[in-house]
């Protein structure tokens, strides 16, 4: 017969205990659950230390192009000659396109001779093309390295006048606008921008 006296402390004692069993029960369901989940999956990512991929340079057609110069002075026009130098020409177009001539100046002026700038952002050389190009008023001519084959690579001259040098450097172009332009510029004068468009 049960006794209806039961201590109210074991009581308790049982409930407490059923609960404890019943949450027990319920983590171990949720466990199991758990584990049947896939795992996230990794992020797809390149492999190996290359770089991301940097924006293509354009691409650009040197036999249809020109520069325009724009200086305080005015603004020429260049035509160039993609036959006689063709590394020449797409470096230059390459430099410009990059705005590394852009705020130069004209570090030399030899009055009636030549104006001449570069950019401080390049380094480096590159071969002579040697061509049947007059030096003469408005050719563009890259700086020659005094005692080898070589031109650097960014700095250039305008010829002022028809001019004599001891060995032949490279002529890649002419300016064939604001031709009026040459004289005015002074040493120091600033290129505000030199710009690659396309003919016509």
């Amino acid at each position: 017969m049960l006794n209806r006296n039961s201590n109210p402390l074991s009581i308790i004692t049982r409930y407490g205990v059923m609960f404890l069993v019943a949450l027990f029960i319920v983590s171990l369901v949720s466990c199991a659950q758990e584990e049947k989940k896939e795992p996230p999956r990794p992020r797809a990512r390149p492999t190996g230390t290359a770089q991301p991929a940097q924006k293509p340079e354009p691409q650009v057609d040197i036999h249809n192009v020109i520069a325009v110069i724009e200086t305080a002075k005015g603004t020429m026009e260049v035509e160039f000659y993609p036959d006689d130098a063709p590394q020449t020409v797409t470096n230059f177009v390459k430099n410009a396109q990059l705005e590394y001539y852009n705020n130069e100046t004209f570090h030399r002026v030899e009055p009636g001779l030549l104006i001449q700038a570069g950019s401080h952002l390049v380094n480096g050389t590159m071969p002579i093309e040697q061509n049947n190009r007059e030096l003469g008023k408005g050719a563009l001519v890259m700086v020659k390295v005094q005692g080898a084959a070589e031109s650097y690579a960014s700095e250039f001259f305008i010829c002022l006048d028809k001019i004599e040098v001891d060995e032949p450097p490279t002529v890649f172009g002419k300016v064939t606008k604001g031709i009026e332009v040459l004289n005015k510029i002074a040493q120091g004068d600033q290129i505000l921008k030199i710009a690659i468009r396309t003919k016509g």
